[in-house]
């Protein structure tokens, strides 16, 4: 296949990936393209979102600077896409290089053309807990969907989703600009408001594991704590934004809620080790900073933090003693996987 374009987004690059990137563009007859972000945006949503707004294909595919695609992958899901009319075409595996190992950039096998693309080197691992042997459509039942969702049952990586570009740009479906969970709302936006998602068994993505990427970057004391604070209250806003929009969230206020929750639970493993390995004076001044509470006194700022957080797990624990259907049915997902 070779009626596709490649749009790639340099978010700042400080090294010479410009000059590499402008010299493939000969072998590409006009079809690939390069666009300079003024400066680095600190996170992966951002040019995505350029990307998205630039491109003219029928199909958005995400590749992420470190990994590969298959050399059939386009093909295939774009052909897939075809014949189903999907919307959203979701892949529950993908291809890890090394077994997952984290390698140095500086490792000679991270470009080597026979060592990147070597299947002897490649193992599978899934992208959510839910496998398919041939194309399915998932159920239009939202409430199905969601729970599937709050349990891990779709994968929220960009590169597990093929998407038709016009039903990104109708329901003006972006990356939010928070750290971290950017992919995972993005899914979940996508996942809301689709009438076709196909769930596929290809396996057309290649993992590369790299020391030293956004994911693994350890950052000092005052910007960990900013970072996980943040996205607590930039993640329950831009999920509050997508589900205002939403008239089943409105008639189910318990899965609203969940929803929230389940952002909750992703990071206050995070927040509590933060706690325990930091100096209480050191997060004082930060949690303060962070929610301008007013009061000197560390309880009164802790509490204001973890009261913000908490009054969504209070209102779905209400919700979830009077809907003992919905506690059940999630119980049952839960045990069955």
């Amino acid at each position: 296949m070779r009626d596709f374009e490649v749009v790639v987004i340099d978010d700042g690059s400080t090294d010479n990936s410009v000059e590499v990137v402008e010299n493939f563009k000969p072998r590409f007859n006009g079809r690939l393209h390069v666009i300079k972000l003024k400066k680095n945006t600190g996170n992966p949503g951002l040019p995505r979102n350029v990307g998205i707004q630039f491109a003219r294909g029928k199909y958005i595919a995400f590749l992420d600077s470190d990994d590969l695609f298959t050399k059939t992958a386009l093909e295939e899901l774009s052909t897939l896409a075809e014949k189903y009319q999907a919307e959203v075409i979701n892949t529950n595996i993908r291809f890890r290089l090394w077994d997952g190992k984290i390698k140095s950039v500086d490792a000679p096998e991270m470009t080597d053309f026979a060592e990147l693309t070597n299947p002897d080197n490649f193992s599978k691992a899934l992208n959510s807990k839910f496998q398919t042997d041939k194309p399915i459509f998932e159920t239009n039942d939202l409430a199905e969907r969601v729970k599937k969702f709050l349990i891990g049952g779709y994968a929220g990586y960009p590169y597990s989703n093929f998407y038709r570009r016009d039903f990104l740009i109708k329901n003006q479906i972006t990356f939010p600009h928070v750290f971290v969970h950017t992919d995972q709302i993005f899914t979940f936006h996508g996942m809301c408001l689709a009438e076709k998602i196909l769930r596929v068994p290809n396996i057309n993505y290649i993992v590369r594991p790299r020391a030293g990427s956004i994911m693994r970057e350890r950052l000092n004391v005052d910007k960990e704590v900013h970072k996980s604070l943040r996205i607590y209250i930039d993640g329950f806003n831009v999920l509050k934004k997508i589900m205002d929009d939403i008239k089943f969230f409105d008639e189910h206020p318990d899965y609203r809620y969940a929803v929230y929750d389940w952002i909750f639970l992703r990071r206050i493993g995070s927040t509590i080790q933060l706690y325990t390995a930091n100096p209480l004076p050191v997060l004082n001044s930060i949690v303060k900073e962070e929610f301008r509470a007013e009061s000197d006194n560390l309880v009164t700022a802790s509490a204001y933090m973890f009261n913000t957080l908490n009054l969504y797990r209070l209102q779905l624990l209400e919700l979830l003693q009077e809907n003992d259907a919905l506690r059940n049915e999630l119980k049952r997902y839960q045990t069955a996987q």
